[in-house]
């Protein structure tokens, strides 16, 4: 057994002993970053490249239950890596599906708004993905709009713009397709969440009312007035929510559904009619 093997093998192990799940996979994202190499490569380097110092402080903070991506300073979405930071919402794989539903249906050359950006997940995938549109982005978080825009300038994408925004406030025009993660979950969920996310992601960018709908159905009665006639609306929702939603989308059309990864309904989309 190599010195590596047996230093990989005992910090996934302290990793699972606090309760995380994953941990052979963080594991070696971990010594990865640490090495920086690919996962695939850890095994074949010494343990004596490895600071072992920064390693316990990752494993301490990780232990503690803090995000891995904020200890990391990045999280991975699409194809991107995004800088990431307490005060932002870390950018979940299921909204993935989101920005892959946009990049297939919006238009040649469409106006895109992201409303809600956050770290601009998927405001700059979308732009990456599709440089023919052109990306709004809004934000009401001052911290996440200073995120969004270090993520934006590392990827020199000058088809996106990124406003302080509470909802539409900052938006000017209409758009082909208004995209939108807003807050959802139920104040009442909020107490069951896992501690990674109670106890560091910010509670502005999860929460929103008893039922976690204020947001949501503030911004579907506003979205008529920045949607062209026959353009697209794409949310992110909590797993039991579309039942809810769907029927508050009647100025709407050719409604669907998208499931995410556990086959939960994840997203509502609609066209709006003429």
């Amino acid at each position: 057994m190599t010195e590596i093997f047996q230093l990989l093998r005992d910090t996934a192990s302290r990793l699972s002993a606090a309760g995380i799940d994953d941990a052979q996979v963080e594991a070696e994202i971990i010594l990865s970053e640490l090495l920086g190499v690919s996962r695939g490569a850890i095994l074949s380097c010494r343990r004596n490249t490895i600071p072992l110092a920064r390693l316990e402080e990752i494993l301490r903070r990780r232990t503690a239950r803090e995000p891995l991506q904020y200890i990391l300073g990045e999280a991975h979405f699409m194809n991107l890596v995004l800088e990431v930071a307490p005060g932002v919402l870390i950018p979940r794989p299921e909204t993935e599906l989101l920005v892959e539903w946009i990049c297939r249906n919006a238009p040649r050359d469409a106006r895109i708004c992201d409303v809600g950006t956050g770290s601009g997940a998927i405001a700059l995938s979308v732009a990456y993905e599709r440089p023919d549109v052109q990306v709004t982005a809004l934000e009401i978080s001052l911290e996440a709009f200073a995120v969004a825009e270090r993520n934006r300038r590392r990827y020199s994408l000058n088809n996106v713009t990124i406003h302080i925004s509470d909802l539409f406030a900052a938006a000017n025009g209409h758009f082909d397709v208004i995209a939108a993660n807003l807050p959802y979950v139920a104040e009442s969920e909020y107490e069951t969440l896992q501690p990674e996310v109670k106890n560091y992601e910010p509670k502005l960018a999860l929460t929103s009312g008893a039922d976690g709908l204020t947001l949501i159905r503030r911004m579907i009665a506003e979205v008529p007035d920045y949607l062209k006639t026959g353009g697209a609306l794409i949310m992110e929702l909590g797993a039991a929510q579309s039942k809810t939603v769907l029927p508050l989308l009647k100025r709407f059309e050719d409604c669907g559904i998208i499931k995410d990864y556990s086959g939960f309904d994840r997203h509502v989309f609609g066209r709006l009619k003429s």
